[in-house]
């Protein structure tokens, strides 16, 4: 995915009056990677990375010029590529060198990735300074570019960096239920903590795959206990990442097979998933199976 195109038109954009200075001419390196990104780095500057992260710096002492140019590699966005700027630009460039808060921005869409960009004055380290962001965004991964520098000629380093910029098209998302075993019996094997993630990110697509279809579930037994219809309940429980329960019901038949399970141990039963049950105040708290047995 090239980005000249974009990063010349929101520099226009933003820095009117500076624009000669991209017709200079920047040396490049040989193409590098982090991740899913594909750069090329300016020639003969000084490289410093750590995980997922890479920074490219130039100082002149004598002439008292320096630029960084930093590239952060994909990682989880937010709900638009405007609030992605916004968090990125808040987190690299006002919290560290008091940018203005709410800068002008420009934005647009080039290869399936939105570019948010924009800029102000910083003071770095008691020197005037100018710090310029661009943050492409994509189903929900954002890659991030931040030049600090203190002289426009850096101008044209920071177009040329930006538009090596290449990143990988991710692999197709392979629906979950593909990516399930299937016991003896046909039912797909979900572990609870992982079909109630799936209700709680999205309701209609895990209501679309799920309801009405008989699973077998496994994980850690939270409570057995008998309704006051006489059914019995077993709940197994959350995980640290989610807030909801698997809630299965047996009927009364079964009640020989569930009196083998204790809690705050691993079991596996089968049932056929219903969707979400309230709990207080109709709260969406278990993810209901019902109609379900040991196996």
């Amino acid at each position: 995915m090239k980005k000249y195109k974009i990063t010349r038109s929101i520099i226009i954009g933003l820095f009117a009056g500076m624009i000669y200075f991209l017709s200079i001419p920047a040396a490049l390196g040989q193409s590098e990677k982090i991740g899913r990104v594909s750069y090329t780095p300016p020639q003969g500057w000084k490289k410093t990375s750590k995980e997922n992260i890479v920074t490219f710096s130039e100082v002149d002492e004598a002439a008292g010029k320096f630029c960084f140019i930093t590239l952060y590699g994909a990682t989880d966005g937010g709900r638009s590529p405007q609030s992605d700027f916004t968090r990125e630009w808040n987190n690299l460039a006002v919290k560290p060198f008091g940018a203005e808060a709410n800068p002008k921005t420009e934005t647009e869409l080039v290869d399936e990735w939105t570019a948010t960009a924009g800029g102000s004055a910083v003071d770095f380290q008691g020197t005037k300074a100018v710090a310029f962001l661009t943050v492409l965004s994509n189903s929900g991964k954002t890659v991030s570019i931040l030049g600090v520098f203190n002289d426009e000629s850096y101008l044209a380093k920071l177009v040329a960096f930006n538009s090596s910029i290449e990143i990988e098209k991710a692999a197709p998302a392979v629906p979950l239920e593909k990516l399930l075993p299937e016991t003896q019996s046909g039912s797909a094997a979900i572990h609870a903590s992982t079909l109630v993630k799936e209700f709680e990110s999205n309701e209609i697509r895990a209501g679309q795959t799920w309801t009405g279809r008989r699973v077998r579930i496994f994980g850690t037994v939270n409570s057995i206990d008998v309704q006051k219809d006489g059914r019995i309940s077993l709940i197994f429980k959350s995980s640290i990442s989610t807030y909801g329960n698997a809630r299965c019901y047996f009927n009364k038949s079964e009640a020989l097979r569930v009196a083998q399970l204790n809690a705050h141990q691993e079991a596996t039963v089968e049932g056929t998933v219903r969707g979400w049950e309230g709990g207080y105040s109709n709260a969406k708290v278990y993810v209901l199976l019902d109609g379900c047995t040991v196996p």
